[in-house]
């Protein structure tokens, strides 16, 4: 039992050593470092050093932004510094320069969410103008039954205007006749009057 102690204690020892002996004393600049993302696994772990035998500090989800800050192409591991600001190692294969498919497809949901709300209010809007549409067709409706209305009222005016010229003139004429005859008539009894007086006067 001690032996195991002793031998757990040894290889926690030898892990922590590693890890510093492997740790960069400096870290790239944030301007100089290359974005990169975890791919898509469930998640993967992050190492103190790059490998395997190095103490296990963390793990990542897929799909988090990374930092890439430099690359052990032999031991096949890759020091990043994730979203929470932790530095550590993970195997290169795990490291894409594309987004994973997870934050591929949250954005094409984005997008999609985008695109619908944008079709609605284009919707809303293609509504509105067939409404106005519409409004607009009833008014000239209204308006033109306002117009065959105004014209036959304007044509029962004339109709009435032209009727009572022609009974006019036909007052007027007929009261010219009338006057036309009384004339005769009086001419006619002042002649035959003038006739009866000189016969009867014989020294005329």
């Amino acid at each position: 039992m001690r032996f195991l102690i002793l031998f757990f204690s040894i290889t926690l020892f030898y892990s922590y050593a590693n890890a510093q002996s492997s740790s960069p004393d400096t870290i790239a600049p944030d301007e100089d470092r290359e974005i990169r993302y975890i791919s898509d696994e469930l998640f993967i772990f992050l190492h103190a050093g790059p490998g395997r035998d190095f103490r296990i500090i963390g793990s990542i989800n897929a799909g988090t932004t990374i930092s890439l800050l430099q690359v052990d192409r032999e031991a096949g591991y890759a020091q990043i510094q994730d979203d929470r600001e932790r530095t550590g190692w993970v195997e290169s294969k795990f490291v894409s320069r594309d987004p994973s498919n997870k934050v591929a497809l949250a954005e094409a949901s984005e997008k999609m969410e985008t695109q619908q709300e944008e079709m609605r209010v284009m919707q809303a809007r293609m509504n509105t103008a067939i409404d106005d549409f519409a409004k607009s067709e009833q008014q000239k409706i209204a308006l033109n039954r306002n117009l065959t209305k105004i014209l036959e009222q304007n044509a029962e005016l004339e109709r009435r205007i032209a009727q009572k010229g022609r009974s006019d003139q036909m007052l007027w004429f007929t009261r010219g006749a009338i006057l036309a005859l009384i004339s005769v008539v009086i001419g006619y009894l002042l002649g035959l009057f003038g006739r009866k007086k000189g016969k009867s006067n014989p020294l005329l």
